[in-house]
């Protein structure tokens, strides 16, 4: 009996949407046996689009998956509980939150595709047929982001269902948690496996390459052989065979490396405007892969995440954007004020004053965002007839070379007890993008000579860059996770915040007056001293505005900071490291019993 795939598959009626690639076209008029699917290359290729399709729903365009990577020392949400998104990024959902099953569902739905085009590929006349060599990068594509999906689950949920083939009448519908550890082991080792067949990158970021699986292989290794909280005994461990995983993760990273197919965009800032123009780069290749959207049709950066816009009424000039997640005021400051990435990663302004349109204004203690992602920099611009338009279509960088370079610098100095010049090397070359060339020696060849006495000042060192470099790409919590520092960090966030408001010697330098105006354009702000105060025995400089800052904000701003401290992570426990999220109670009551929420603490 041939197995109708109809009621899971992107081939039947699912609406395809504009990408560079076309990945997302996956229309269809009919209904499709897995034989037919596979009969022809042309197929083949729409079943695997399929589940690219389906990462539309569960990232970014209903904005949820945001959130449940939100709430860490870099990334937050603030706001009162309200039963679904917000509680996410604040450890404070039940298992009746509305944001929880959507987006664990879509996780199993994806998977199905993948495992229908798993197992049918092999089988099908394309596979032996002109187009046998596409036919294996198709496989090695579903097995990619198979192996995706589930990393995601067990970041959000630890040991889930583990189910490797398409579903089939008779089958066991209500399958039991598998451990993790088996899950990561049984995944790292089919990345391994189709590595042959996955090319290289040629000029686009939006499907899967053999860079990406590298990655992807190196990130599942290091989630493996770090830390986290575990179903049923509720220990935080790491995995069973850790050592071997993180040799692992090193290996892939050298290769990757060593390929010299993928490099750094020489300008930081570049890597991300380019996103905002809808445009590849490639002739750097600095993203391994980026989730592809539409513009009018999917995806909500610089819409829902990203700098603040007005939305009442929208700014004329760039459009809305309610831009949600937040940044602590500690992240502006923990950067060096030379660091180039700090102004693309957190800015003191923002577009939000309806009565300045299309003017920064200086914002506040609790009103920092993740500027990497702006409507002022997207081009063809979504202001006057398009200023309503949330689908601004701007693709998600997954990941990128740099954490490439990252993760092999931890592992060398894992593997070797101590940095090696490896380990220095992939550092340095970080850090050079991320500074001028008139300071590195102080910022670069100094500090990496300081920061390379001992492994544990290395890692230190590697745990601060990442804070750094990856700011709003949604990749913080995990790291901390894996690390066991989530708590630590987070009351480090807290702690140098009050710092900061309470004129702490340790941020003496940060000013209480901030002197400002606006440049030529008389739209972009010009802040004189972000970084020093003013001397108290000079007169304020002539043509500029002043703002109290820091230690002088008032007491209203004051109750303001507690207010935005107190809720950014209102659910966490520290004492529990209580970092997974509850399964739905529909996703228990459908599992007929056999699963449950043995991974919360009580």
């Amino acid at each position: 009996m041939k197995k109708y795939i109809s009621i899971l598959f992107a081939l039947v009626g699912i609406v395809g949407v504009t990408s560079c690639d076309d990945i997302l076209d996956t229309d269809s008029n009919s209904v499709f046996t897995e034989e037919t699917v596979f009969k022809n290359y042309d197929f083949a290729l729409k079943a695997v689009n399929g589940i690219y399709a389906e990462f539309m729903s569960v990232y970014m365009y209903g904005n949820n998956l945001i959130f449940f990577k939100l709430g860490n020392d870099i990334e937050v949400r603030t706001g009162a509980l309200n039963g679904e998104r917000v509680d996410l990024a604040q450890y404070a959902a039940d298992p009746g939150n509305s944001a929880l099953a959507p987006a664990y569902r879509r996780f199993y739905q994806s998977i199905e595709r993948a495992n229908i085009c798993i197992e049918g590929l092999p089988k099908s006349p394309v596979w032996t047929g002109d187009y046998a060599k596409e036919a294996r990068v198709l496989y090695a594509e579903a097995v990619a982001l198979r192996a995706f999906c589930y990393s995601e689950l067990i970041s959000f949920w630890g040991d889930v269902p583990f189910k490797t083939k398409p579903t089939q009448a008779g089958d066991n519908f209500y399958l039991p948690k598998t451990d993790r550890d088996e899950m990561y082991e049984y995944l790292i080792q089919d990345l391994r496996d189709i590595q042959d067949d996955i090319p290289w990158m040629n000029t686009s970021a939006e499907r899967v390459t053999k860079g990406f699986v590298k990655g992807l292989r190196a990130k599942m290794a290091l989630a493996y052989a770090g830390y986290s909280l575990r179903n049923g005994t509720l220990e935080t461990r790491r995995g069973r065979h850790w050592e071997e995983y993180y040799k692992i993760a090193n290996q892939e990273c050298f290769e990757l490396i060593e390929s010299g197919v993928h490099k750094m965009n020489p300008d930081y800032e570049n890597i991300f405007r380019l996103l905002h123009t809808y445009a590849q780069d490639a002739s750097n290749k600095e993203i391994l892969w980026e989730l592809a959207f539409g513009r009018g049709s999917s995806g909500r950066l610089a819409q829902a995440f990203g700098m603040t816009f007005s939305t009442n009424p929208a700014d004329p000039k760039y459009g809305r954007a309610v831009a949600e997640p937040s940044v602590p005021f500690s992240y502006y400051y923990s950067f060096d004020p030379t660091d180039l990435r700090r102004s693309v990663n957190v800015e003191l302004y923002n577009y939000s004053d309806p009565a300045y349109p299309g003017q920064q204004r200086l914002g506040g203690a609790t009103a920092l965002k993740p500027c990497k992602w702006r409507r002022s920099w997207i081009v063809p611009n979504l202001g006057g007839d398009n200023r309503q338009m949330q689908a601004t279509g701007v693709n998600f960088p997954v990941m990128r070379y740099t954490d490439v370079l990252l993760m092999f610098a931890e592992t060398e100095n894992e593997i070797n007890g101590m940095p090696t010049e490896a380990a220095k090397d992939a550092l340095r070359q970080v850090r050079e993008r991320a500074f001028p060339r008139e300071v590195w020696q102080e910022k670069v060849t100094d500090y990496i000579n300081r920061v390379s006495g001992s492994k544990e000042s290395f890692f230190n060192a590697i745990v601060d860059e990442r804070a750094w470099e990856f700011g709003g790409e949604l990749i913080r919590k995990n790291d901390l996770i894996r690390w066991n520092l989530l708590g630590e960090k987070v009351e480090k966030m807290k702690s140098d915040c009050w710092k900061i408001l309470d004129d702490h010697p340790d941020f003496s330098w940060v000013p209480d007056v901030i002197y400002w105006k606006y440049k030529n354009d008389n739209e972009t702000l010009d802040i004189l001293n972000p970084d020093y105060r003013w001397p108290e025995d000079e007169e304020a400089p002539e043509g500029y505005f002043s703002s109290v800052w820091g230690p002088a904000f008032s007491e209203a701003n004051r109750i303001k900071l507690e207010d935005f401290l107190n809720e950014c992570i209102s659910g966490y426990r520290k004492e529990k490291n209580n970092h997974l999220f509850p399964l739905s109670a529909t996703t228990i009551t459908d599992s007929n019993g056999v699963l449950s929420n043995d991974q919360i603490p009580d």
